[in-house]
């Protein structure tokens, strides 16, 4: 895997630190325990990398910013550590926007996407998804404060999952916006990610918003099937800006599931405007909260994107802040309606396929262009603000060859069952098996 990494990384920019020589370390290790009868786990000897803004023992940890370019943690992330103990192999540290936040990259590059090198791999967590779709990794992890993981998963053709808020520790993760990050799985299959998900959940005492939920077997049912699933499908969806061929494919993402045997369920939820707004409202301030001190001594080894946000969150008045609170708390509580009459939630991912690296605005079909950043969020936002578990699924290819995806929503700690849904869709297609075509493939 090291050997990919070299041949293919230089091409697509997907690490921003290469653990070549730990990596060795840990694949010795693992191979001698092998060897007298011992496994550590469900990963095992797995090849595995993680964002780089998850703090690494002993290697460099930068969040793709200048302010920690020579930071080197003495400890590990709750789940790097986790990954450990269940016998993985981390190869490495993945690109990423500047802190998480902001949607550029100055000092470490654009990360490409593997399928087409002129366009990006959508959001923060461009490496990961980059990183499993090209076979540089087994698997990822990722970070998701407004669509994070889900966006660079469907970007990329991969499965990337949000976990319920608080069922997989940020002890160790880089804050963005402390009440709306999410740390999870990205993978080639749901399975890949179900396998993850089994390492990283659980309650963490050192991450005061862990939830303590019993333990869950995110494999155990993953075969089950659609038989008595009810989806719900949002009404407004039929008056939404999106692309033609991300409409056609998730439409016949729903046509596939009730041939499986699911029942589609017309629902009512928040116009997704309002959560884009909200969402603002709550992760500037948080954004300038968590880097006061360093904007403060440091104020320009930030970009001006990030900059002007954590500005923006400074003068925000409090009030705004509590109001937007208020909000998310009726936005909440319209989806929890929404659920007791539905398994899952189906909607797009995003409204629009890669873009061209570079980029600042988006044109869809007929309509007025739109700031790119705005647009790319509108159906992500609302699982970030509920903190519900949500899942990016492939689900077909543009004219162009470029992945195309959808999102399944699930009820709060039922993560098990978002993923059993994804897995039976899976199952009965063939999207998760493409691969892009790489030079020195």
């Amino acid at each position: 895997m090291l050997d990919r990494i070299e041949r293919l990384n230089p091409q697509l920019n997907a690490f921003i630190t290469v653990l070549g020589e730990e990596a060795m370390q840990q694949a010795a290790a693992t191979d001698a325990l092998l060897a007298s009868g011992t496994r550590l786990g469900p990963l095992h000897g797995v090849p595995v990398a993680v964002k780089d803004n998850m703090a690494t023992a002993g290697a460099r940890t930068t969040a793709a910013s200048r302010v920690l370019k020579d930071w080197v943690p003495d400890r590990d992330a709750t789940v790097v550590s986790r990954l450990k103990r269940a016998g993985a192999v981390i190869l490495g540290k993945l690109n990423m926007y500047e802190f998480a936040f902001g949607g550029v990259n100055e000092d470490y590059g654009e990360c490409l996407n593997p399928w087409d090198r002129t366009r990006c791999c959508s959001s923060s967590s461009s490496g990961p998804g980059c990183a499993v779709a090209a076979g540089m990794a087994y698997g990822s992890l990722g970070t998701d404060t407004g669509g994070s993981i889900r966006l660079p998963a469907a970007a990329c053709g991969v499965v990337g999952l949000k976990p319920t808020y608080g069922l997989v520790s940020r002890a160790g993760v880089v804050p963005a916006s402390y009440s709306l990050d999410h740390v999870g799985p990205l993978g080639r299959t749901v399975r890949d990610v179900a396998v993850q998900m089994s390492v990283v959940a659980g309650h963490d005492s050192d991450d005061p918003t862990s939830v303590r939920a019993a333990a869950a077997d995110f494999e155990a049912g993953l075969e089950a099937g659609l038989s008595g699933i009810v989806v719900g499908v949002p009404k407004s969806q039929r008056t939404e800006v999106i692309d033609e061929e991300m409409l056609h494919a998730y439409l016949a993402a729903l046509t596939t599931m009730q041939n499986e045997g699911a029942i589609l369920q017309e629902v009512d939820v928040p116009d997704h405007l309002l959560s884009g707004t909200v969402i603002w409202g709550i992760s500037a301030p948080e954004v300038a909260e968590a880097h006061r001190e360093w904007t403060r001594s440091r104020p320009d080894d930030y970009s001006p994107a990030l900059r002007s946000v954590v500005q923006l969150g400074e003068f925000l008045p409090a009030t705004e802040y509590v109001h937007a609170h208020r909000v998310r708390q009726v936005i909440r509580s319209a989806y929890a309606e929404v659920m007791r009459h539905v398994d899952v939630l189906a909607m797009p991912v995003v409204p629009f396929p890669a873009w061209e690296v570079g980029a600042q605005t988006i044109t869809i079909g007929s309509h007025d262009a739109q700031d790119l950043m705005t647009a790319l969020t509108r159906y992500c936002s609302p699982a970030n603000i509920t903190g519900q578990p949500a899942v990016s699924v492939p689900c077909g290819f543009n004219r162009g060859g470029l992945p195309l995806a959808f999102q399944l929503i699930g009820s709060w700690l039922e993560d098990a069952t978002l993923l059993r849904v994804a897995r039976a869709y899976e199952r009965a297609t063939e999207w998760h098996t493409h691969r892009p075509q790489l030079r020195g493939d």
